[in-house]
């Protein structure tokens, strides 16, 4: 018996699956951009660049104003404040002072580390 869908029905989402890596365990940009083509029905992998392009400058432009960048199923992307520290080279041994300095950080999603662990 067949069942009859409605046309109510919330699309699914349309995932791209990822092959087992050619080059060792780095995924290629060219890998990406064939991903992102792929999974968004893009006709060229110039507008799979160009959809890439804009979402990581839109998510730098925020980092830029001091927002957290929350990314759902992934995590939240933000900027963090290191002080300046004492350290020690390691090859001679001499105390040096490290200088403060921003970091951007990723704090992963239970979502992300429940997939991965």
């Amino acid at each position: 018996m067949a069942v009859k869908k409605s046309k109510t029905a919330p699309a699914k989402k349309k995932l791209a699956k990822v092959a087992k890596p050619k080059n060792g365990v780095q995924y290629t940009q060219s890998e990406l951009l064939q991903q992102i083509q792929e999974c968004c029905d893009l006709e060229s992998k110039k507008q799979a660049r160009e959809v890439y392009e804009n979402f990581a400058g839109m998510i730098q432009a925020a980092l830029k104003k001091g927002y957290k960048v929350p990314l759902p199923g992934l995590g939240k992307i933000q900027v963090r404040h290191s002080k300046a520290r004492m350290g020690r080279n390691p090859a001679t041994g001499e105390v040096i002072k490290i200088k403060a300095k921003k970091r951007v950080r990723l704090t992963p999603s239970k979502a992300l580390k429940d997939a991965v662990l």
